[in-house]
């Protein structure tokens, strides 16, 4: 048979009841099939035939089924490859019939081969067509490589780089730090990062070191420090401030009742003063009665005297009765005046009492006065008592903030990589922690946590997708579990191993996302490499020149004015086409002929030497 196609590798989704899937690939023998099944977490596990499954149609050139004992549960993969065993069975001997049917079953066995290499190539990284990689081999054993990034050196060759950053406890002076080492300044908590290798001198805090400019600040602990302090000095005053409020409240009240107490007394005062008036004013019209019943009797007794010496016979007996009314008229007069000077005494006690209770009245006002206006303070106060700890409680929340900020992105050691902030919420991209099982910082890209690469080199992830069929777009966890994330520009996407060119057969626009132009065939294999943080290793511009700190070493340079150094031979052109001098302390030679070109000036300064072999 003819081999037309060169698929040699299904995969199926679980659905918890199907057993039967088909492999659409001819086979020699049920043993060159694989069969392995991947769960939801991302483990294989390779089946065992008989124990886990059957094989049917074994020779059909349409391939045949795979029937599993057990069927694959939702969220399980079952994939189906066919594995050639690496023999080759046929043996053709001299003059013997020549068996084509022996011959292409063998050359059928020979293409499957490929193929399984080929299906084996299409998910290995590889470089493209017009790249060169001198080796793909490192030397670094595994201790050595152990929690190292695989990356590029800066010639582009496969290298096996260091750690993101390496936490080396307390800073100390007299110490040797590497670039990228963590710190942690004792003085005020600050965590640095190291920007130069240098050897550590001086004292903290670091800010303040002549090394400081080789550190940089990644966590300012002591400004975080500074703004709690000053949130709780805030609260203290808030506090002592509603007391004093309180206090001030207390004392206006009490004025309140001084002045109530006050206000009743000279009420009091006043019912007594119009009291003794009242009784005064009676006492007085009982005085005028007494002086007019007076009056009254000394009339009658002028009226007897008249009578008296009218009547002589009458006059000793009312002469006796005016005397007696005489005697009594006196004694009538002198308690009239004793009761008008007894009430004069009481009129002007009952003035004094109604100026008492004025003033009384007087006071009684002015305390009601003084109170209001305590009061008026103390709620002046109380207001400024709580404007000031809903200032307090605003430093306190900026200060919580600030904490809370720096609290969920360096997360401190664990043992294991968390999968929540120290709050119990969701993990922020950048977030840092310490993996003290490991000794080592690793940082959160967004989707998992990763050991910190180191300048100089490079990262990628690999995406695998199995498509469904016309599915277009691929995010979220692949077939590994991992979740795509990546940088605009910064990816390849294959197809079946067919490398997909970006804007004509998909779309990545959003960095969580693949979107095919076409629709991809159930079981299609979509792989993504995302490329991660290339950074350069040093350079000198060609344009501008510059400095190399250390020494380096090269077969040939080319300087400037056309003059060219190399450790054993000396290279020139045949023609000078730029202006160029040979100064006094200069001896510089060539090999001729030697043509000058039109307009251009060769100078030889006294002192300098040019010899043309």
């Amino acid at each position: 048979m003819t081999v037309s196609s060169s698929t040699s590798k299904v995969s199926y989704n679980g659905d918890g009841s199907t057993t039967v899937f088909a492999y659409t690939f001819k086979t020699f023998d049920e043993d060159d099939l694989t069969v392995v099944l991947r769960s939801s977490t991302g483990t294989e596990t390779t089946q065992t035939i008989t124990t886990h499954y059957t094989v049917s149609g074994v020779g059909n050139a349409g391939g045949g089924n795979v029937t599993m004992l057990t069927a694959p549960a939702a969220g399980e993969t079952l994939t189906i490859l066919r594995e050639q065993p690496l023999t080759q069975g046929l043996d053709l001997v001299p003059n013997d019939p020549f068996p084509a049917q022996s011959l292409e079953d063998a050359l059928d066995k020979l293409t499957f081969m490929v193929q399984t290499h080929s299906e084996e190539l299409d998910r290995a990284i590889k470089a493209s067509k017009t790249n060169t990689i001198t080796s793909t081999e490192f030397t670094v054993n595994a201790t050595d490589r152990a929690n190292k990034v695989f990356a590029f050196d800066s010639s582009g060759e496969l290298s096996i780089a260091q750690e993101l950053g390496t936490y080396r406890g307390n800073w100390a002076a007299s110490t040797a730090y590497a670039q990228r080492d963590i710190i942690k300044d004792t003085s005020n908590n600050n965590i640095y990062i190291c920007l130069t290798a240098h050897t550590s001198s001086g004292s903290q805090p670091i800010s303040s070191n002549a090394d400081s400019a080789k550190w940089a600040l990644i966590v300012d602990a002591a400004a975080a420090a500074t703004s709690a302090s000053a949130a709780a000095s805030s609260a203290s005053a808030a506090s002592t401030s509603a007391t004093n409020a309180a206090n001030s409240a207390s004392a206006a009240a009490t004025s309140q009742s001084a002045a109530a107490t006050s206000a009743t007394n000279a009420a009091s005062s006043a019912s007594a003063a119009a009291t003794s008036a009242t009784n005064a004013a009676a006492s007085e019209t009982n005085a005028a009665t007494s002086e007019t019943n007076a009056a009254a009797s000394a009339t009658a007794a002028a009226a007897s005297a008249a009578a008296a010496l009218t009547s002589e016979n009458n006059a000793a007996t009312s002469e006796t009765n005016a005397a007696t009314s005489e005697t009594n008229a006196a004694a009538s007069a002198a308690t009239a005046s004793t009761a008008a000077t007894t009430a004069t005494t009481q009129a002007t006690a009952a003035a004094t009492s109604a100026t008492n209770a004025a003033t009384s009245e007087t006071n009684a006002a002015t305390s009601e006065t003084n109170a209001a206006t305590s009061e008026t303070n103390a709620a002046a106060s109380a207001s400024a008592a709580a404007a000031s700890q809903t200032a307090a409680a605003a430093s306190a929340a900026s200060a919580a903030s600030a904490y809370d900020s720096f609290d969920d992105r360096y997360l401190g050691p664990k043992t294991s990589d968390p999968t929540l902030d120290n709050d119990g919420n969701a993990l922020v991209a950048g977030a840092l922690y310490f993996n003290s099982t490991a000794n080592e910082m690793r940082v959160y890209d967004g989707a998992n946590w990763i050991a910190a690469s180191s300048a100089g080199g490079a990262s990628l992830l690999n995406y695998n997708y199995t498509a469904t069929s016309g599915q277009t777009t691929f995010s979220g966890a692949d077939d590994n579990a991992a979740t795509l994330s990546y940088t605009q520009q910064n990816l390849i996407v294959t197809l079946n191993g067919i490398v997909l060119e970006d804007g004509t057969d998909y779309t990545a626009s959003n960095g969580t996302s693949i979107v095919l132009a076409s629709g991809a065939a159930a079981g299609d294999e979509l792989n993504i490499v995302a490329f991660k943080s290339f950074t350069t290793a040093d350079m000198v511009p060609a344009s501008t020149g510059g400095t190399f700190s250390g020494n380096v070493t090269a077969t040939k340079f080319l300087t400037t004015a056309n003059k060219i150094e190399t450790s054993i031979f000396r290279v020139n052109a045949q023609s000078l086409t730029a202006d160029t001098t040979i100064d006094a302390d200069e001896n510089a030679s060539a090999t001729g002929p030697l043509t000058i070109a039109s307009g251009v000036t060769l100078t030889v300064t006294s002192g300098g030497n040019l010899s043309i072999v």
